[in-house]
């Protein structure tokens, strides 16, 4: 019986470390697999944030873009009819040609940051509307 109790001890042994061969493994290659899946998730979260990010910041460049082509398309326009003659008056009340272009400052000027007080800006509301009524 000696012999075999011993023939027992030596299968079970093998049994338990075929056991720990097979399921060691496979338990650290899921433990592994959940690690990436976290990580994989984090990069995800923080790549997705990153594109909203550059996304709104690229919309405000296109908004701003579109704002200084159309206040350009307003100076232009404002060339056009000074090349015409028809503001030849605005020529004849200032005696300085960057006098006429401040008197028809658009919003796009008017929102630089030395000037910030609302008086500055009425007196350019005045200054546009008694222009435009000659």
């Amino acid at each position: 019986m000696d012999t075999g109790l011993i023939i027992v001890i030596v299968i079970a042994v093998i049994v338990l470390i075929a056991l720990v061969a097979f399921v060691i493994p496979r338990a650290r290659r899921k433990r592994e697999e959940r690690e990436l899946e976290r990580r994989r998730g984090a990069v995800v979260d923080r790549h997705r944030e990153v594109a909203e990010e550059r996304q709104s910041r690229a919309e405000l460049a296109e908004r701003h873009a579109a704002r200084e082509r159309a206040e350009a398309d307003l100076h232009e326009a404002r060339a056009r009819v000074h090349e015409r003659g028809l503001a030849d008056d605005e020529l004849r009340d200032a005696d300085d040609p960057d006098e006429v272009v401040r008197r028809r400052e658009t919003f796009a000027d008017r929102d630089q940051p030395e000037r910030t007080d609302d008086t500055a800006g009425a007196e350019r509301d005045e200054t546009t509307r008694s222009s435009a009524e000659r």
